[in-house]
């Protein structure tokens, strides 16, 4: 009896203990804050400012405490050098314990690379799940490669939550004759550098600005990376501003790729001046996926893709790209505007053995873009017709572009349809568009409204609205249909309309004034795609079922919607 008494005082004695441990700082301790500056000290303990270090090297080379630390530099300073942050020195980094990077004082710390080579990152996170990297700002102090890295060279199992928020980051691009394709602001790889299928789950990039120093200057993507397979999963890239990306010539990138994501979501972002020294093809997208799953991308300003100072050689510089690969994912509700090549893609093409599809485009509006014909239509689907279902409806295109000086011959079509003939996948429908063509090409005509040369079938085409002055008319095939009477009688299309759709302020969209942290999208603008009273277009589109609820200005849509992005 005495025995049982004994043990259970000790007992209580020690939770007693462990409680007191817990309240007054042992669990603190797992989580302490580490800060640096430069009049600090690496002989210091960095657990007080008046006791900071001061340099990365000591930051590189400390072994963390189990459960998430955070390290804090000091706000308006400069520190030069490289982060290099593995899992093996911050053990126990998990969501709930993670490990930070961020500033403390006034203002945000500026980290100036100086590591060299064809993977160097002014910060590397490798393995460490709960890695946050917030309020900092990081520039290429030479020939650094990217400004963050997040891969996993260690581990089959996912590194889970990694984040990078808040942050300025700018300047950063392949070296100059590497022979690598690595390098930009933020790089995600699933396929790490030293070759390990490392995945990754959870990661977001969000509130950042990622960007170069002018319109032309050779800085890289802003998102960029690549999976193996589709094993970077969960992702988040919302509310940056990403711009100034002037790429390599030979680039294969975009300012925001998605390269092996399975479920993510692209939104909120602001995108502009892209690309401006390339002059290959198969580059310079605004927003591009790449064999990936299940990704929305929504509620997103993209202009002004384009080479700078003028279009000398090369092709793409499109909007948004579901590019090779990519399955089951949607574009819906963003503004395209003035790239050079068209506002929204659809690059058909298996690849990694993933076929394209089934992939929608719906409640996007589209102004003056393809102004170079750099693709040769404001909506291209190439090269092939797609083997799964592609859903494209509710979507406003306009352009009034004089195209007349431009390098290559003709005019931008709506609508451009591969190099080959083929049938599309059950399923695929073209519904509900608003084609509004006053471009002037080098023949004096305006686009034509479908430019389907090889004679693509297999898509239902229903209640779309054409409207132009001297028209190319529609190529299908080897016939054109010259006007909308011939169109009509050709019997491919259902309830189509000719007429004005007497928008509020046609070619008036211009850029939007909208802050990307706000968490509202670019939305309500531009307004200048409102229809007005009168409109043919008003209540002359077709139901589509599962069509989202909501127009591109969020109204609900109706059991028979307006055809256009303003279809409620």
């Amino acid at each position: 009896m005495k025995a049982r008494i004994c043990a259970a005082v000790v007992a209580q004695a020690m939770l007693g203990l462990l409680l007191a441990g817990a309240a007054t700082g042992t669990a603190h301790a797992a989580a302490a804050t580490y800060y640096v500056s430069p009049s600090g000290s690496d002989s210091n303990s960095g657990l007080s400012p008046d006791q900071a270090w001061k340099s990365t090297t000591k930051v590189n080379g400390f072994t963390f405490p189990q459960g998430g630390a955070t390290v804090s530099f000091q706000g308006g300073q400069t520190f030069t050098g490289c982060l290099a942050i593995n899992g093996d020195k911050v053990p126990g980094s998990s969501a709930t314990t993670p490990f930070k990077v961020t500033s403390y004082g006034t203002g945000q710390a500026t980290i100036k690379s100086n590591c060299t080579g064809d993977y160097s990152a002014a910060v590397a996170a490798d393995n460490v799940s709960g890695f946050q990297l917030n309020n900092l700002k990081l520039v290429n102090g030479g020939t650094t490669a990217a400004g963050v890295l997040l891969h996993n060279q260690k581990s089959s199992t996912a590194t889970k939550s990694m984040k990078v928020t808040g942050s300025d980051i700018s300047g950063f691009a392949t070296p100059s004759g590497s022979g690598s394709t690595f390098g930009g602001q933020i790089m995600v790889l699933g396929y790490a550098v030293n070759g390990n299928s490392g995945p990754l789950d959870d990661v977001q990039i969000l509130n950042n600005k990622l960007h170069g120093a002018s319109v032309t200057s050779n800085a890289g993507p802003g998102v960029y990376g690549w999976g193996s397979g589709v094993n970077i999963t969960n992702v988040r890239v919302e509310g940056n501003t990403v711009h100034n990306l002037g790429m390599a010539a030979q680039s294969t990138g975009a300012a925001l790729t998605a390269n092996g994501w399975d479920g993510a979501v692209i939104q909120r972002n602001l995108v502009h001046d892209i690309g401006a020294n390339v002059t290959s093809c198969g580059g310079a997208s605004g927003i591009m996926t790449y064999t990936s799953n299940n990704v929305k991308i929504r509620h997103n300003e993209v202009y002004k893709v384009q080479p700078v100072p003028a279009f000398t050689a090369g092709c793409d510089w499109d909007g948004i790209d579901l590019d090779g690969g990519t399955t089951n994912s949607v574009v819906e509700y963003n503004y395209t505007h003035d790239n050079a090549g068209s506002g929204l893609l659809a690059y058909t093409s298996t690849a990694a053995s993933r076929v394209w599809g089934p992939n929608t485009y719906r409640y996007n509006v589209s102004e003056n873009d393809d102004w170079a014909n750099a693709q040769g239509g404001l909506f291209d689907v190439v090269p092939n017709a797609p083997k799964n279902a592609l859903s494209i409806y509710g979507n406003t295109f306009f352009t009034n572009k004089d195209q007349s000086a431009n390098k290559k011959t003709g005019a931008s079509a709506c609508f451009m349809f591969g190099y080959a003939s083929g049938t599309w996948a059950s399923g695929s429908q073209i519904k509900d568009n608003i084609c509004y063509m006053a471009n002037k090409g080098t023949y004096g005509k305006t686009g034509q409204l479908y430019y389907n040369p090889y004679g693509q079938t297999g898509m239902t085409l229903s209640n779309n609205l054409y409207y132009g002055t001297n028209t190319g008319g529609w190529r299908w095939g080897g016939t054109t249909h010259a006007d909308f009477a011939a169109w009509k009688a050709a019997g491919l299309e259902s309830g189509s309309v000719w007429g004005d759709p007497l928008f509020t302020s046609p070619g008036a969209g211009g850029v939007c004034t909208w802050s990307p942290t706000s968490g509202t999208g670019p939305q309500p603008c531009p307004g200048a795609y409102v229809l007005k009273s009168g409109s043919p277009a008003l209540k002359a589109g077709t139901a589509v079922s599962g069509n989202g609820g909501v127009d591109y200005y969020g109204t609900a849509i109706p059991s028979v919607p307006n055809i256009g992005a303003d279809a409620g």
